[in-house]
């Protein structure tokens, strides 16, 4: 204040001075209101505690009397089982992408499992915003989302993600979503691993009475029932009990922690049982998983459930990202495909699923179900249900199984899993026929459900745009040509004509009726659609000469590698000396793993006389450079590659032993 300031203006200034610091105090308060509302929002916000397991479907846990898991039996108790939860995928990778983005992986294009397909940026994973929201995200461990660039995928989801994230870690009055990624029911675990080091990581850290009794076991009728069966059976279900036992440890933190009453638990498997038969397979059995979810009196009004009930509601991957935003009050992106599994108003009637490439296989079948019924539509019928993958394949109960076979110990529900080629469409009814054994797609009776799922499954394939049906190599090819990401380019005809490639799709096992069609395919201008025309021809077994002139008239035009080694397995198929191996050959000892994969793995699924290849496999994995020179982008295709070889050459020992 100025010493030459009037009386008058000493006061007006005064007076000016105490508004403005009244001013302030009202501001402080009204901010401090704002952040302990703030505050008490965020205390209210939910946590969520999520633990998923491996491999494993309901079948071997609800009702069954040969699994050990106490602490699965009291979330149903106090919780809600779901009893027709499915994994859009039947394998690892595509199901998590589908988990983590709330998208079909057939959506996106990473339903090959492994792939290095690239996203949008503007698609998250989920957990990015929660992280948003305030919440700490922590992740142990895994991810494997099939996506590329993951690193950076990974670091926008999750505040820490790692064998030590943990909802611990949070800041004070910090709501969490905290995952938990178990691994010990695996197929690394349940029939992999060598018989040592799964009883030194597995059973001998599961306590005795927790162990399932060889002698006792239910064993699937797909299975001959000998001690050897048995055994390995065994394994898979103390695997299974050894999870529930980690499941425990878990639970007990959370209820040191003072948290139950403050915390939604989902507990559930990541696709279908890790046994020959489940894991992999276009069928219920690879499809449906165990689900548990708990929701304390203090958000029971977010649920349309009652807990310590079963529900019959059905739900798949696609949900989930979109009921964990949903009860967290968070903002849904519009990309979402699924549904708020936990919603008063919840409509959803069936699942749609897909089973594409798994390592070194190659398949393709769309899956549709009520939870009652499912509907698989078959695209490859030349093939039958247990496809070699080397992986899987040179394990102990698979050799079993084989030896079965060969020596015919096996009844013919056990040998046609081997041998029988599959028809276009299987339709089973899960509660008489739990362990799908009896197709009824051929049966009147049915002809009803046959034909409401076929149009759902059609529906559903154009409705997504589902990207599976280009293979993997020219999805990058075309990824490459348009800088677009497959999300981004799918729905423009002129990139991906799937309307025009539906027609030869739907035909693809229709036996002879469809062969003029599909030779009329042939001249299509859209590679793609001249794929479909020869994939479909590769199972007809009714051919006549002229149809094989044709075929080989129009593989001396072709441009497109992935048509040519179609057309030329088809012809190699009918004449294994047939002049066309030589473009086999070419792409299988070429550079382009893409097509080297796709023309080995063609000569190994379709070709006879397997053993005169044994030089093919031997000479690719000769010239293979090691993983640590091969680029990023086509490390998992090397590795198909490798598995491939490695298959062809193992089998053909098995075949001369």
């Amino acid at each position: 204040m100025s010493y030459y300031t009037t009386k008058k203006q000493e006061k007006e200034q005064i007076g000016s001075e105490t508004n403005i610091l009244e001013m302030k105090s009202i501001f402080t308060l009204l901010v401090l209101m704002i952040s302990w509302e703030t505050i008490a929002q965020t205390k209210d916000q939910p946590n969520i505690l999520w633990i998923t397991f491996e491999d494993t479907s309901p079948h071997l846990i609800y009702d069954n009397p040969s699994s050990n898991t106490p602490n699965m039996d009291r979330l149903e108790k106090e919780g809600v089982r779901f009893n027709a939860m499915f994994s859009t995928a039947t394998i690892c990778s595509p199901s998590r992408s589908a988990i983590i983005t709330g998208l079909h992986a057939s959506s996106i294009g990473t339903g090959n499992h492994r792939s290095n397909i690239p996203v949008p940026s503007t698609i998250k994973g989920f957990p990015y915003y929660l992280k948003e929201k305030g919440y700490h995200t922590s992740n142990n461990v895994k991810t494997d989302y099939n996506i590329r660039d993951q690193k950076s995928f990974i670091k926008e989801c999750w505040t820490e993600s790692s064998n030590k994230a943990h909802w611990r870690n949070r800041k004070e009055n910090q709501p969490f979503f905290s995952v938990f990624n178990l691994n010990e029911s695996h197929a690394s675990r349940t029939f992999v691993w060598k018989e040592e080091k799964y009883k030194k990581e597995i059973f001998k850290k599961l306590p005795k009475h927790l162990r399932t009794d060889e002698k006792t076991l239910l064993l699937p009728p797909f299975y001959r029932d000998s001690p050897e069966m048995r055994h390995h059976m065994a394994r898979i279900y103390n695997c299974i009990n050894y999870t529930d036992y980690r499941i425990g440890k878990i639970l007990k933190q959370l209820k040191e922690d003072q948290l139950e009453e403050e915390t939604i638990i989902f507990i559930f498997a990541d696709h279908g049982e890790a046994m020959p038969r489940g894991k992999g397979n276009g069928i219920n059995l690879g499809h449906r998983v165990p689900m548990y979810v708990y929701v304390p009196e203090k958000y029971q009004h977010l649920s349309g459930l009652k807990m310590g009930e079963k529900t019959e509601r059905v739900g798949s991957f696609e949900d989930l990202a979109t009921t964990i935003l949903s009860l967290t009050n968070t903002g849904l992106p519009d990309y979402l495909e699924g549904t708020n599994l936990l919603s008063k108003e919840y409509k959803k009637t069936y699942f749609y699923g897909h089973k594409d490439g798994a390592d070194d296989a190659r398949d393709i079948t769309r899956e549709v179900s009520d939870g009652r019924f499912m509907y698989s539509r078959v695209y490859n019928t030349a093939l039958p249900e247990m496809q070699f993958k080397h992986y899987t394949g040179v394990a102990k109960i698979y050799e079993t199984m084989r030896d079965d076979l060969k020596n015919d110990r096996l009844n013919d529900d056990q040998k046609k899993i081997f041998t029988q080629k599959r028809d276009k469409e299987m339709l089973f009814d899960l509660k008489n026929d739990p362990w799908e054994l009896r197709n009824l797609a051929n049966d009147p009776t049915y002809a009803k459900e046959l034909k409401k799922f076929r149009k759902i499954c059609q529906n559903e394939i154009l409705k997504t745009r589902d990207l599976q049906f280009i293979p993997y190599g020219e999805m990058m090819a075309m990824h490459k040509k348009h800088q677009l990401t497959p999300y981004e380019f799918k729905s423009d005809e002129t990139i991906y004509p799937l309307k025009e490639m539906m027609v030869q799709i739907n035909l693809a096992g229709e036996g002879a009726k469809a062969i003029e069609k599909q030779l009329k395919g042939l001249k299509s201008k859209h590679g793609l659609v001249r794929y479909w025309s020869a994939y479909g021809l590769k199972s007809q077994t009714k051919l006549q000469q002229s149809h094989y002139d044709l075929i080989n008239e129009v593989l001396k035009n072709e441009q497109e590698s992935y048509v040519q080694i179609e057309l030329a397995t088809i012809l190699c198929m009918h004449l294994p000396k047939h002049y066309a191996f030589k473009t086999l050959k070419k792409y299988a000892l070429g550079s382009d793993y893409f097509d080297q994969w796709h023309a080995l793995r063609n000569i190994f699924d379709y070709l006879p006389n397997q053993p005169k290849y044994n030089a093919i496999y031997a000479e690719v994995l000769g010239k293979l450079p090691p993983k640590k020179e091969v680029s990023k982008i086509h490390k998992n295709i090397h590795f198909d590659v490798l598995e491939t070889a490695k298959s062809g050459l193992y089998m053909n020992r098995w075949r001369e032993q």
